[in-house]
């Protein structure tokens, strides 16, 4: 089954996302994290289809809803999953977000009270920072990131060049693929760009210690489910952040997944559809 690729303007902006079809079931939407694109979600989208309406939505600065001026930050993320929900009229969609797709999950559920009643969040960091983390390692990252290639000859040299590297080289190589071609655009002279500019992520990225999640926990009604992934430096049930997240969030639960890093719904989308089907009872 093929998406369709679709779009439609809310809070301002033109978004666009892969839409499965299927419009007759509830609505699931996913989000993904910072950096990526809706593409990456398809073998999860294909087995979330067959019960649900599946929307996998390129977030401001991602993709094709493109560079939209310069709040990158993660509260308008959440504003913006807001947007859509009351645009669209949906009720109560279901929502499965990725890192910074989980912030806007749990902002969004914060802004509009009792509308969104089921999400999975994956690999968001609703603790602190770790202990293992430096201060300055995401003002780090922004530095790396700014100096990404953003030309590549082609698609194949993109992935040549990306495959073997530490972050990329567990990822399954269909998801992979699916990153490189939903992540750059063909150029007139047949190479292709990058479609979220290195400057967007990297704002993203020096953005991040300045939001508190837990700000957003008050008052969040529905299920919640939090997967993290089982790798050095990952969140943990014994993190205050997580205990204060089930603590003040009555419906939220915690799962710890046998493997997987900070991408895991990248590595091991089988794991993660089986945990979000079994979470959504279908």
């Amino acid at each position: 089954m093929q998406p369709q690729n679709k779009s439609f303007t809310a809070g301002g902006i033109r978004h666009y996302y892969l839409d499965w079809g299927n419009e007759s079931k509830p609505p699931l939407l996913l989000l993904h994290a910072t950096g990526l694109c809706a593409q990456a979600w398809q073998p999860i989208a294909l087995g979330l289809a067959p019960d649900f309406h599946v929307m996998a939505f390129d977030q401001r600065g991602h993709g094709d809803t493109g560079p939209v001026g310069g709040d990158y930050t993660f509260p308008q993320l959440g504003k913006d999953l807001a947007d859509l929900i009351q645009e669209c009229g949906w009720p109560h969609p279901i929502v499965v977000g990725h890192s910074a797709g989980g912030f806007a999950a749990l902002i969004a559920a914060s802004l509009l009270p009792g509308r969104i009643q089921q999400a999975v969040i994956l690999e968001t960091r609703v603790a602190g920072r770790p202990p293992s983390l430096p201060a300055d390692e995401l003002r780090k990252r922004a530095a790396r990131t700014r100096m990404k290639r953003t030309i590549w000859d082609s698609r194949e040299a993109m992935y040549e060049a990306y495959r073997s590297r530490p972050v990329f080289k567990s990822w399954r190589d269909d998801v992979f693929r699916a990153f490189i071609e939903g992540g750059t655009r063909p150029l007139d002279d047949g190479r292709v760009a990058l479609k979220c500019p290195p400057e967007v992520e990297a704002t993203f990225y020096e953005n991040r210690d300045l939001l508190d999640p837990s700000a957003y926990f008050q008052g969040l009604q529905g299920r919640f489910l939090l997967l993290l992934g089982n790798y050095p430096g990952a969140q943990s049930l014994q993190d205050a952040g997580i205990q204060k997240f089930m603590a003040q969030v009555p419906g939220a639960r915690v799962k710890q997944l046998p493997v997987g890093s900070h991408f895991v719904p990248l590595e091991h989308p089988d794991l993660v559809l089986q945990e979000i089907r079994e979470f959504l009872e279908v």
